[in-house]
């Protein structure tokens, strides 16, 4: 259910956030370079990947085949299944993707996006509410990208809240957060739970530092902090009194 926020739904400013703004990956020659360098590894692996793929489905077509076999091809081709998804991931957290900055605007956008939003809590056992504040403006933000970036939030607070947990996403007024003055929308995603250790919190956005064991390839802050950079966004990041709480600064549309 979509609710309309207030002005005391916004975290309290004395909030210590860590921002990653060390993510912002400039434009030059260098990066261009490790960019053609992340795109032509991942398309060589994928490319080993899709070969290990096709004669492990070929293999298993066999239906002679002894049941330890067939439990070792299996985890072979979930393996390389597991690396795909990986390149892709790498792609995106060393800004390899394009973005395509457009008008988008929130109080449309963010309804559409609630259904996919409260599913990713449902599947780990958390609540979300949604509340939006009718004095947002529009903001400048690749559409598609901006979604990997609220997903990537999203699941990191459900899966950091307790069983019935709650995850709120807020859409605050200017000049709520931000100074009126810079000319910034802020969203606001906060969720229940154990809070992350003073020490712990200046490694969230490094690449691979996950404590969610090893199905989690520890990318999603990493991901989500180089996209908002790449949009021209601050990601910040605070923890305590049993709350975490992800800070979306985005340029509002001129």
């Amino acid at each position: 259910m979509v609710l309309m926020a207030r002005t005391q739904t916004a975290p309290a400013p004395q909030l210590n956030f860590l921002f990653a703004d060390h993510l912002v990956l400039e434009d030059s020659p260098t990066r261009d370079f490790y960019k053609d360098l992340l795109r032509g590894w991942a398309h060589k692996n994928n490319n080993t990947l899709a070969v290990v793929q096709g004669f492990t489905s070929l293999i298993l077509m066999n239906d002679d085949l002894d049941e330890n076999i067939i439990e070792n091809v299996q985890q072979m081709r979930t393996s390389s299944l597991h690396n795909s998804t990986l390149s892709e991931r790498v792609l995106a957290a060393g800004g390899c993707n394009r973005i395509t900055p457009q008008r988008l605007n929130l109080l449309e956008f963010l309804p559409l996006m609630e259904s996919k939003l409260i599913e990713i809590c449902r599947v780990c056992g958390a609540n979300m509410t949604l509340s939006l504040s009718a004095k947002a403006v529009p903001i400048t933000a690749d559409v598609s990208r901006f979604k990997e970036v609220l997903v990537e939030l999203v699941r990191n607070a459900a899966e950091a809240a307790n069983k019935g947990g709650k995850v709120e996403l807020l859409l605050l007024a200017p000049g709520e957060l931000s100074p009126i003055g810079e000319g910034r929308i802020d969203l606001v995603i906060r969720n229940s739970g154990p809070v992350i250790p003073e020490e712990r919190l200046p490694q969230v956005f490094k690449p691979f530092m996950t404590t969610k064991g090893h199905n989690h390839f520890g990318l999603g802050l990493t991901i989500a902090a180089v996209l908002s950079g790449q949009m021209k966004m601050r990601l910040g990041l605070a923890s305590g009194d049993g709350i975490t709480t992800a800070w979306i600064s985005a340029p509002a549309a001129i």
